[in-house]
């Protein structure tokens, strides 16, 4: 798995190098000097470090779900552990099976795979409509500002509820670590305004509270 995830893995590294040759070049073009540059890198790194420790708490469960490799190919690529961790728990549920259960096997996690692949191919048709959906934007943002963040929103929140009110029904266990990780997320949330920088950590913090909660109820009940 390691040397099948490899070359995408590093595909990505020489993206990186390709577009950061490709911007001085252009930095040089526009008067821009290559100490600014390094500078704007500095701190962009900087500001990533928050960010990418928020990531990869969410990554340890998807490594304990899918294994270490994929997670480190489809994390290079996507980013978004969130999504990630929550394609592979749907195409486990297409066969029958549940995320990192006693009865996930070689077909659960090839259904897995198979649904973290195609949730990315879902960007190649938003590519193509990008120009149409740039359009409707526009036109539903001059109609009411407020109605393209509320669909989206409304949309998340359905997925989410989904998957939570379907955990919470499977056992004692589950349920207490939902209920932990909103009841961290609610009090972090109340945090935002005087710790803003926190808000990153939200999640990461919220999961680890959840899987400590429901590990102890396994453990009782």
């Amino acid at each position: 798995m390691w040397c099948v995830c490899a070359p995408l893995v590093l595909l990505v590294f020489a993206l990186v190098f390709i577009f950061c040759k490709k911007t001085l070049a252009i930095a040089q073009r526009c008067g821009i000097s290559k100490k600014e540059c390094i500078r704007a890198f500095r701190s962009g790194v900087i500001a990533s470090i928050g960010p990418s420790v928020a990531a990869f708490i969410v990554m340890l469960g998807l490594m304990s779900a899918v294994g270490s490799p994929l997670a480190w190919m489809r994390l290079s690529v996507i980013g978004n552990a969130n999504a990630e961790l929550l394609h592979a728990g749907l195409g486990a549920s297409a066969v029958g099976q549940e995320l990192g259960s006693e009865n996930y096997d070689v077909l659960g996690f090839a259904s897995s795979v198979w649904g973290m692949s195609a949730m990315g191919l879902s960007w190649i048709i938003v590519v193509l409509f990008i120009p149409k959906a740039t359009q409707l934007s526009d036109r539903l943002s001059r109609r009411d500002g407020r109605l393209l963040p509320l669909v989206s929103t409304s949309c998340m929140i359905g997925i989410m509820s989904y998957m939570t009110v379907d955990n919470i029904t499977a056992s004692w266990d589950k349920a207490a670590a939902v209920a932990a990780a909103a009841l961290i997320m609610f009090l972090l949330s109340k945090t935002s305004e005087k710790m803003p920088w926190l808000r990153e950590y939200h999640l990461g913090i919220a999961m680890i509270f959840g899987m400590i909660a429901g590990a102890l109820t396994a453990k009782w009940v």
